[in-house]
């Protein structure tokens, strides 16, 4: 609870007996007052310690008090170091009765403060050591997670001071030559501190004294902008790029945040907490710290320890209190015997660990001071303590006695207590690792194939639930969505994703104005192109060419019929003269983007402009909403012109336009080169030196060439660098992003799906320079990738797995399907590309192309002779049916003609109908029809 600004706690175990049982039993209790004993006779011993490491002490103290036959408990009072000290201090000033019987602190008593213990009838103090605390350094700079950066004493005192307060100081570099460089203008250093009177403080503080004096600072002297953080020093790291903090080794860890190497007492050497050697610690803590107890303990430093491979900020935590409790009341005396019998049960296995085990101190980060200096500290307390006559010790022999510190006695809460926190562990995890991990994009609609098929397929590799929600809004709305202008810059999606990079004012928008960094990371390539619907009997051949200007004019209305001398003059060949029907997007959409910059770089005469929604379209055009619309629109619609990615065009076997390319050839998305576009770029000086900075003018479009295709768009997937708010969400889009970019979707999916692969350099770019950038909450839980047999039994079978090795029955089979689907269409496409004057009935020779997988030709074959087949039935089924209706025909025209015969004879045609119920609508005349057509027609 809190208290005059403070933290209380209080652990007590209260057995009901009465005064005069205790004063039977043990007669040193008789006399303690009633605000010592109160009125249940408890013993209570008074205690003070830091705030850094009570939990562990308050659960040692409630088995303490457990262990004991009699009532007791230990009121332990959270402050600091140094205000515990100065309280026992000052207890033993006073003449009066001490209120307070020992302190926990990581700093021993100074010569001076030793003197109030040998002038008083305290005797001497004793400082027992309990245990060894650790301190770091550590920091969050996004991009340098993996390898722990390097520190030196003087780098530290350095930035605290003010001297450096960029990432990119020359002294910073020099250490650390591998710093991966992020924002150009983000490289502050932000400085979280704890308060003055923290261990942590006190720890780093005398570090930076002892191991870089040459840099003279106070924490009165530290750079003015600092933070002081307190004990949220670890959140603040968590949620705050480019920043740096010193904390307790425990609670960084925990946190899950990047450590500084410091260096060690070995100049050159550099280590982290965890990753020190913890036998060379005890080793030279043995030789370094003095084993009487007793004596001025005011010089004595475990920082710096020169012992290969040791952290530097090593502090022991002292149990504090007097030598003599001979000159005691009777209840002193006793409350004497406690804290001696405490020592000793802080040193128990339980407690300290063994050899084989960890102990208590262990689960909140302590290290055990090791069996030399813990069986040296038990014989000292032994000599080191002056008891009261009076006074009845406790001993550790097993047993019932009241005198007996039982390793055995126990009680309800300390034995339902491991029960309890390995339930809620459990249960944490079962929900932690069953909750669903959710992506959230929104963007291209061209994309959306690749993106869904890349986290099908993760989502069936993945050893815990994932979930993706992508809307395919259009690259417009991906851009703006990421943005969030219009939520104050927060946004709802993880990433967006566009056909073309984030605009310049957007871009300007975001990061100049709302001060948020975002990079452009590159995922496939994407052709497109004009489809077009003309006739068969129109254009045998199959093959259609078009300059740009030639496209220019048509999509600007210039051109309306087809019989164009333009057109005619690209084909050597005219067409016939019908009206051009022309679609557009009539929403923000990337292709838009795409074919107006082409047309603007490639054809001066273009005049509409460029952008992903155009309202300058002409009127006698007709608008579609997205890709899918635009491809069916043209599909269906004879004579008509469209612009969509290639893929979607080609999966209705669309004609697509052969365009002329920057160096004069004619190619369409499958006979051109569609890689070499982007690879020329990225060679180029117009590709940005960083991820971060501006994209606008990238582009892929009209590259020089050969065989280069000239309408590509590299499709880019936006994301912020800081994805501390996003939460599980973070890792999940890095493990995505990673997936994406893997041979496996890049040189399979992407090709399959009538994409194109990035180039290797871009991809190694995307992966190396673009992933490292992005800050996830270290919280969070991290993904890795199983993509070797060689590695661990079981590795991929843990939570947070990718396996290269797992997959589920339905996403095998619709993708195997999906695969033969596209393979099959491509097939066809290139029979009609290749065919001159085809019909329906001939059949493709599938062996001969050499794209098609070799596990696919067999079905393709057969598939193919299947379609022949039915061809056939359906031709010979169209034979006899017009044989069917002609001899239908025949008989209807022979009826007449014995009506009329018959009606002649006998009264004329409308008896004769009448008789034999022909009327229209008549039941028997449909039964009679049908029957004369069904035997007529087939006997």
């Amino acid at each position: 609870m809190l208290r005059d600004g403070r933290c209380w706690g209080l652990i007590t175990t209260v057995v009901p007996r009465t005064a005069s049982i205790h004063g039977a039993l043990f007669p040193g209790l008789s006399t303690p007052t009633a605000a010592q004993q109160g009125d249940t006779g408890v013993l209570t011993i008074n205690a003070e310690g830091p705030a850094e490491t009570q939990l562990p002490m308050l659960r040692i103290f409630k088995l303490f008090e457990t262990r004991l036959a009699i009532p007791a408990r230990i009121a332990y009072r959270i402050t600091n170091s140094n205000a515990a000290a100065a309280s026992i201090v000052a207890d033993q000033s006073s003449s009066a009765a001490s209120t307070v019987q020992f302190v926990v602190s990581e700093r021993a008593l100074s010569t001076a403060e030793r003197t109030s213990f040998t002038s008083s009838a305290a005797g001497d103090s004793v400082h027992y050591p309990m245990y060894l605390s650790q301190y770091g350094f550590y920091y969050n700079v996004p991009g340098n997670r993996n390898s722990p950066l390097n520190l030196t004493a003087c780098l530290a005192a350095r930035i605290l001071k003010g001297d450096i307060t960029d990432w990119t100081h020359p002294d910073l570099l020099d250490k650390n030559p591998s710093f991966v460089k992020a924002v150009a203008d983000s490289y502050r250093i932000n400085v979280f501190v704890e308060d003055a009177t923290s261990g942590a403080t006190l720890a780093v503080f005398n570090w930076l004294a002892k191991a870089c004096p040459s840099v003279p600072l106070s924490y009165g002297t530290m750079r003015t902008d600092l933070v002081m953080a307190g004990l949220t020093v670890t959140t603040r790291l968590q949620s705050t790029a480019f920043a740096l903090g010193y904390t307790q080794a425990f609670a960084g860890r925990t946190a899950s945040i990047a450590e500084f190497a410091l260096e060690t007492a070995t100049a050159g050497v550099y280590v982290q907490t965890g990753a020190q050697n913890v036998t060379n610690l005890r080793t030279i803590l043995a030789t370094s710290l003095p084993t009487t107890l007793t004596g001025d303990y005011g010089s004595v430093s475990t920082i710096s320890l020169a012992a290969s491979r040791v952290a530097p900020i090593v502090t022991v935590a002292y149990l504090i209190t007097k030598t003599d409790w001979s000159q005691s009341t009777a209840a002193e005396g006793q409350r004497g015997e406690a804290v001696k019998s405490l020592c000793a049960f802080i040193h128990s296995s339980s407690i300290a660990g063994t050899s084989s085990a960890n102990g208590l101190i262990a689960d909140y980060g302590l290290i055990s001071i090791g069996n030399t200096m813990m069986t040296a500290a038990k014989t000292a307390i032994s000599t080191a303590f002056v008891g009261r006559t009076s006074a009845v010790p406790y001993t550790t022999t097993e047993g019932s006695d009241l005198n007996v510190l039982s390793s055995t006695r126990t009680a309800f809460d300390v034995a339902a207590y491991a029960d309890i926190m390995s339930q809620i562990t459990a249960i944490k995890k079962t929900v932690d690792v069953g909750a669903a991990r959710v992506l959230r994009g929104a963007g291209s609609s061209a994309v959306t194939l690749f993106m869904w098929r890349c986290f099908s397929e993760m989502r069936a590799r993945s050893t815990s639930p994932v979930h993706l929600v992508y809307r395919a809004t259009g690259s417009g709305g991906g851009q703006t969505e990421i943005v969030a202008k219009a939520n104050g810059y927060t946004a709802l999606l993880d990433f967006g994703a566009s056909d073309t990079p984030l605009s310049d004012a957007l871009y300007t928008d975001l990061t100049a104005n709302a001060k948020i960094p975002i990079v452009h990371i590159p995922i496939m390539l994407l052709p497109m192109s004009f489809f077009v619907n003309i006739p068969e009997s129109a254009l045998p051949t199959r093959q259609l060419r078009a300059s740009p200007c030639t496209l220019a004019k048509i999509m600007q209305g210039d051109i309306t019929s087809w019989a164009h001398p333009d057109i005619a003059a690209d084909n050597s060949a005219a067409l016939p003269d019908q009206p051009i029907v022309a679609f557009y997007r009539q929403l923000s959409s990337g292709t838009t983007a795409t074919i107006t910059e082409y047309l603007t770089r490639a054809c001066p005469s273009w005049r509409l402009g460029s952008g992903g929604l155009l309202t300058t379209w002409p009127s006698t055009f007709k608008p579609t909403a997205n890709s899918i619309n635009m491809s069916s629109s043209v599909a269906t619609t004879p004579w008509s012109i469209g612009y969509m990615d290639a893929a979607n065009g080609l999966d209705l076997n669309l004609l697509e336009i052969a365009v002329k390319n920057r160096d004069g050839n004619f190619v369409t998305s499958q006979t051109g080169d569609v890689p070499s576009a982007a690879l020329a770029l990225f060679k180029s000086d117009a590709w940005p030196k960083s991820p971060t900075q501006s994209f606008t003018s990238v582009s892929v479009l009209n590259q020089p060439g050969n065989n280069t295709f000239p309408i590509v768009a590299m499709p880019f997937m936006f994301v912020r660098t800081d994805l501390t708010s996003r939460g599980d969400a973070g890792p999940l889009l890095q493990a995505f992003l990673q997936f994406m970019l893997s041979n496996t979707a890049q040189n399979t999916f992407l090709t399959v799906l009538g994409f194109a692969p990035l180039p290797a350099e871009v991809r190694q770019y995307a992966t190396d320079r673009a992933l490292p950038l992005l800050q996830v909450d270290t919280r969070a839980k991290a993904w890795t990738f199983e993509i070797d047999k060689t590695l661990a039994n079981g590795a991929g079978s843990t939570d947070y797995v990718i396996s290269s090795f797992a997959g589920g029955y339905e996403n095998a089979n619709s993708q195997a399907f999906a695969d033969f689907y596209k393979v099959y269409n491509l097939a066809q496409n290139k029979k009609s590309a290749a065919s001159v004057n085809t019909t329906n009935t001939t059949t493709l020779s599938i062996t001969g192309l050499a794209d098609v997988p070799a596990n696919l030709r067999d079905k393709l074959d057969r598939m193919d002779k299947q379609i022949a087949i039915l061809q056939a039935i359906a031709i010979t089924g169209i034979v006899f049916g017009i044989v069917g209706l002609s001899l239908a025909a025949f008989a209807i025209c022979r009826a007449f003609v014995h009506a009329a015969v018959l009606g002649n004879q006998a009264g004329g045609l409308n008896s004769i109908v009448h008789a034999n119920s022909m009327t229209a609508g008549s039941s028997v005349r449909r039964k009679m029809s049908v029957g004369q057509l069904s035997e007529g027609s087939f006997h």
